[in-house]
């Protein structure tokens, strides 16, 4: 049974985790190489709730791929079961310090995150729709597996990636994240953000533009 938009809005409201899992397309494991980035969504049971997708297709999307990397403007949708477009998560142009825009089906925007510029450490603030931050990341050279959404003294919530081992992690490509929610208050467009943070860490830091991934790519 497919869950419809008001019904991930309703279930992401009331999830305490979710699962993400990056999927291989047939012909990567055969060339080497990635073409679109592509994830199941799960909740803490995992079952089945969503999909997300690079949308940059055919063979110029993929060439931009392997020379720019994460560098380059590309969109990735967030989609139910019944390829229902829910949110897009927009990576703009950067040379530098990183940014994802959120906005809903209808093109409303939810709201944003920023990089700030840091030594041995990623940091973020996350924005609401009306530019108010609303959580902030600040995660150490030591803890590279593990990103904290604090505002203040609270702890919100946190992205983890699931350690597959060393040689997991060198000889392949599917990563998979946890993202854990732990303010009971939070609100859909918060929890949101935080589950398209999770898509920008995977694709920012655990990949490079030739498709290796590891912790090499932590030091961009």
């Amino acid at each position: 049974m497919s869950i419809k938009k008001d019904e991930f809005t309703a279930h992401l409201l009331g999830a305490q985790r979710l699962h993400v899992q990056q999927v291989w397309e047939g012909f990567e494991i055969v060339l080497g190489f990635e073409s679109r980035t592509k994830y199941r969504i799960l909740d803490q049971n995992l079952n089945p709730l969503a999909f997300a997708a690079e949308q940059s297709s055919g063979l110029g999307g993929t060439i931009l791929r392997q020379i720019l990397g994460h560098w380059r403007s590309f969109k990735v949708t967030i989609f139910n079961q019944a390829r229902e477009r829910i949110y897009d998560v927009e990576f703009p142009f950067r040379w530098f310090l990183k940014t994802l825009i959120l906005k809903d089906a209808t093109g409303r925007r939810l709201g944003h995150l920023d990089e700030r510029f840091a030594f041995f450490r990623k940091k973020f603030d996350v924005y609401d729709d009306r530019g108010k931050v609303v959580a902030r990341i600040n995660s150490s050279f030591f803890k590279f597996w593990t990103f904290d959404f604090r505002f203040g003294p609270n702890h919100l919530g946190t992205i983890q990636k699931k350690w597959s081992g060393i040689l997991g992690e060198f000889f392949t490509d599917k990563d998979n994240f946890v993202v854990s929610y732990a303010d009971p208050n939070l609100t859909a467009e918060v929890k949101a953000l935080m589950l398209a943070t999770c898509l920008m860490v995977d694709i920012v830091y655990f990949e490079d533009n030739q498709g290796r991934k590891g912790i090499l790519g932590l030091f961009d």
